[in-house]
């Protein structure tokens, strides 16, 4: 696994990750920054990444606008899940070199307006987009994971948000449907039927909604806090995780990692896992390392790698089954960067 990886990275990749091995400068978007972080973490490989790297990426996060700060005349403001990613990256980056936060955001000013309805205290999301549960998510769970990253932070403002975060967090719930746990915001069921229609050409709808749902769930699991409405979201869960096989569609990337860690954090939450689950995670943690090993080239896009990993740590989760040569094994993305 971990020569597949860094193997891809080298042949297909490898400015960036010289940029980060080596320090050396290269040309690339936030996220592919990101990607190479979560997949270095993620493949137990964080003692590869040079000094200078983190202070770097710092510097890129400076010319980018954040969402929840005034802007400053940047070329490029980052949306909420890809802010959300790059505070992920950083909380990863602590670990080993220390709080970033006050350096990447340094001379601005906070305007969480941007995200939430201070009065409210709930996430702003497009509503045009209230139907597409899975697009959605990125806002109103980016939101919780961006104020949770801060809190936990040691910039100035972590005291204000460690009361703030949890807040916005538990109001969240009303965007949840209190019988199913997933998503609900819109409010034509007509309307609604016609999208899963047209969504279903491409996609299975039921997937688009666990996937969306789990945005909001991984904060949930950062502050241990239980899910709405638990036992029906791992029933449809675990359906979906037993139904698509090998992956949840053709290639594993982050949509296995939403559904097999709602399996796993739930089934936790409500005492054990079914032996079904078991076994279907040893399945798909050997159909990862298959695929890892013959179909790990450049058609598959770099942003899904880290998903792909994620999910195979979350089976070995599941099974308590060594996660072949990655240490260490098991890893809880969650718990260690709040979004993926």
């Amino acid at each position: 696994m971990k020569f597949h990886v860094l193997g891809y990275l080298e042949r297909h990749h490898t400015a960036l990750l010289e940029f980060w091995t080596k320090g050396t400068p290269c040309d690339a978007t936030v996220e592919e920054h990101c990607d190479v972080v979560y997949s270095l973490c993620l493949g137990g490989e964080l003692s590869r990444i040079e000094g200078s790297a983190p202070k770097q990426f710092v510097e890129i996060l400076q010319r980018h606008g954040l969402p929840g700060w005034r802007g400053r005349g940047e070329a490029s403001v980052l949306s909420v899940h890809n802010c959300a990613y790059a505070f992920g990256a950083l909380n990863i980056l602590r670990e080993q070199f220390g709080d970033l936060y006050g350096a990447a955001l340094n001379g601005r000013a906070m305007d969480f307006g941007q995200i939430i309805h201070k009065g409210r205290g709930l996430p702003r999301y497009p509503r045009w987009l209230a139907h597409h549960n899975w697009r959605v998510s990125h806002w109103i769970g980016g939101a919780p994971s961006i104020l949770w990253s801060l809190a936990h932070s040691g910039t100035q403002y972590a005291t204000e948000l460690k009361e703030l975060a949890p807040r916005v967090l538990a109001n969240s719930d009303s965007y949840l449907d209190a019988r199913t746990g997933l998503i609900k915001l819109y409010q034509v069921d007509a309307f609604q039927k016609l999208f899963r229609l047209l969504y279903g050409v491409r996609h299975d709808p039921d997937l688009g909604d666990v996937g969306g749902v789990a945005h909001i769930l991984w904060v949930n699991h950062a502050a241990d806090r239980k899910y709405l409405a638990g036992e029906a979201l791992l029933r449809k869960a675990s359906q979906l995780f037993r139904a698509h096989k090998p992956f949840m569609e053709s290639v594993p990337y982050c949509l296995d990692f939403d559904v097999v860690q709602i399996v796993r954090t739930a089934s936790q939450q409500l005492g054990g896992f079914a032996s079904e689950d078991v076994r279907r995670a040893a399945e798909m943690m050997a159909a990862i390392e298959e695929f890892f090993a013959v179909s790990l080239d450049e058609g598959y896009r770099m942003h899904k790698l880290p998903g792909a990993l994620a999910t195979y740590h979350e089976c070995a989760l599941i099974t308590g089954a060594p996660a072949a040569d990655l240490a260490p094994v098991g890893i809880d993305i969650i718990k260690k960067a709040y979004w993926l």
